[in-house]
């Protein structure tokens, strides 16, 4: 809390307004001041040692947490912001790989129907090969038939022989009719080759169509393997898409889970902070609510009020920041409220001070203190002892120090005290000697 450092400096400041105008004039020992001319030549030494002691306050530890949870909670919204940042990416490679995905869903709809219509095709072009076969198989037995024939009419014509003297002297049949059977039996063979020839052709040329017809079905069985091959390869690919869809779904997720966890965890600090907030309210109030009714840090007597000039016993003048209470040695000093011992030891020019935080920058300075009994960090109730008056405390200023300060400003502690509990300086002052006045 930046209002307790500057504490320290302002404490300092209100002590280093010093001056050196007026001085007691009393018939003082030659070794007395000596004495006092040492202290007085120490004492500028003194404000850097009680400023040093005052600037190493520590900030009170409800503002240590909830700086500590504020640093968190601003962690955890960064994270947040990288945690959104990786799921608007995500988003991002979702619709990308979902594109991709849409494109390769096309594409393998295309090859479907490519391959489709070119197994139809194939179909088809079986179909044609195994008609050419059947034809040719026909072509090949009605040769086979035909050639038969031939055999057996070559064979007969040739066993009839030419026509001879012979054959016509012993022949039933007369020569032209010899000659008109000569002539038919030598027309049909001759019709019989030319029926074999043709079929010999038919032969070829269903032949020939046939190895076209493979020639077309290895063309589309080629067809169909790149087609299936590259189907492989858009669905290797898709599948990899899917994979890849599955896994940045799978972090976008994760990163939801981040953010809500982060969320949850800085809601929860926030609510720690409020509730650290609302403790130290309802704690900070109370030392305004007890304003003119605080208890004085010892039941004395009141020597220099706020904002009085005096002198000290070192003979320097300065212009008080708080008040000064004088009591018997070994008078116990309270805290005038609950709070936190925020500072507590030795400070050079102001001795053992106490230091209390009461909330809403309210401070208590508690100085010249014989003998200290709490430490920093200590909580205290209300009206808890922290130290011992002593005459070695008081050795050049009188009675106990004590000041209220509201941040940088130091307040008149007589508004916040309970005034039945003090009593002012002239109220024990001796009263005149009427009968000395009187010899005189």
């Amino acid at each position: 809390m930046p209002e307790i450092m500057r504490l320290s400096d302002d404490f300092i400041s209100s002590g280093s307004r010093l001056s050196t105008g007026r001085r007691r004039r009393c018939g003082l020992p030659l070794l007395t001041l000596v004495f006092i001319l040492t202290c007085h030549l120490m004492w500028p030494t003194a404000m850097p040692a009680a400023q040093a002691g005052l600037a190493a306050v520590p900030i009170m530890p409800e503002e240590k947490d909830v700086t500590s949870f504020r640093i968190k909670i601003r962690r955890l919204q960064q994270g947040i912001a990288n945690q959104e940042t990786q799921m608007a990416e995500s988003e991002v490679k979702e619709r990308n790989i979902l594109e991709e995905m849409e494109i390769i869903d096309s594409k393998l709809a295309k090859q479907q129907e490519k391959l489709k219509d070119l197994e139809g095709k194939m179909q088809k072009q079986q179909a044609l090969i195994d008609q050419e076969e059947d034809t040719l198989k026909r072509i090949r037995k009605e040769k086979a038939g035909v050639e038969e024939h031939l055999k057996k009419r070559i064979t007969a014509y040739y066993t009839m022989g030419d026509i001879g003297l012979l054959n016509v002297t012993f022949s039933t049949q007369t020569l032209p009719e010899l000659l008109t059977f000569h002539d038919a039996f030598d027309t049909l063979i001759k019709y019989d080759q030319k029926v074999f020839q043709k079929y010999l052709e038919t032969i070829n040329e269903i032949e020939r169509t046939k190895t076209a017809l493979d020639l077309e079905k290895g063309v589309l069985q080629e067809f169909i393997k790149q087609l299936v091959e590259e189907n492989e390869i858009l669905g290797q690919t898709k599948n990899d898409k899917q994979l890849l869809l599955t896994h940045v779904r799978t972090k976008a997720k994760l990163n939801k889970q981040a953010i809500d966890e982060m969320q949850r965890a800085s809601e929860d600090l926030s609510r720690s902070i409020v509730s650290i907030k609302s403790k130290r309210q309802v704690f900070d109030q109370g030392f305004t609510a007890n304003k003119g009714s605080l208890p004085p840090p010892v039941d004395g007597v009141l020597i220099t009020l706020f904002d009085q000039e005096k002198v000290n016993k070192l003979g320097i003048a300065r212009k008080s920041q708080g008040i000064e209470l004088k009591a018997p040695d070994g008078t116990r000093v309270i805290a005038v409220a609950e709070g936190e011992v925020i500072f507590s030891g030795y400070l050079r020019g102001y001795g053992n001070t106490v230091i209390i935080h009461h909330g809403l920058q309210y401070y208590t300075v508690t100085a010249r203190i014989e003998k200290l009994l709490v430490e920093k960090g200590q909580q205290l109730k209300a009206e808890s002892s922290i130290g011992i008056m002593g005459d070695t405390a008081v050795l050049f200023d009188e009675g106990l120090y004590f000041e209220i300060r509201h941040g940088r400003e130091s307040l008149d502690p007589l508004i916040w005290l309970n005034p039945n509990r003090l009593s002012a300086q002239h109220e024990h002052a001796p009263e005149p000697d009427d009968t000395a006045g009187s010899v005189q």
